[in-house]
């Protein structure tokens, strides 16, 4: 189940390649990435971006989230953490001017439906100071469980 199949109301996935200049620019700002690992903050040109998340996409499946308007918005990405394994690691994130619309519960709900009875356990860690990311898990139907400087939340698809 390849993410470029994600689509939802207000939103498609795309090739983050195709994302522009300016659009990665929004996305690596540091509002957007100050939640993030640290590999995030460090990104503070198109170039290293770009280098940054070829890097990612070795280890994870990267796709950017466009608007109904055609417009780079978000990037969401899938890891699977060993061989064979049913969970897939979920990070995402939306430019500023995507905040406050419902965009991320639209993306978690429609990544609940691209997923629904495949197996798969969608589980992302979010550090306690993002407390709009843990709304949005714990709405959709992600079960906490606290770690070190984060809580993990879980959900399963069914089988």
């Amino acid at each position: 189940m390849s993410l470029l199949s994600l689509t939802t109301k207000r939103m498609k996935a795309a090739p983050w390649q195709d994302l522009t200049v300016a659009e990665l620019a929004g996305l690596f700002a540091p509002k957007v990435v100050q939640w993030l690992p640290d590999g995030f903050q460090a990104q503070g040109s198109d170039q290293s971006r770009r280098e940054f998340l070829a890097a990612v996409s070795q280890q994870a499946e990267v796709a950017a989230l466009r608007s109904a308007a055609d417009e780079g918005i978000g990037l969401i990405i899938l890891s699977i953490p060993k061989a064979g394994s049913s969970i897939r690691n979920l990070g995402y994130l939306f430019t500023e001017s995507a905040w406050g619309q419902g965009l991320a519960s639209e993306l978690i709900g429609g990544l609940q439906a691209h997923f629904r009875g495949s197996g798969v356990t969608l589980s992302g860690g979010v550090m306690r100071e993002n407390a709009a990311s843990a709304r949005v898990l714990q709405k959709s139907g992600f079960t906490p469980e606290r770690a070190a400087a984060e809580t993990v939340y879980s959900w399963y698809s069914g089988a």
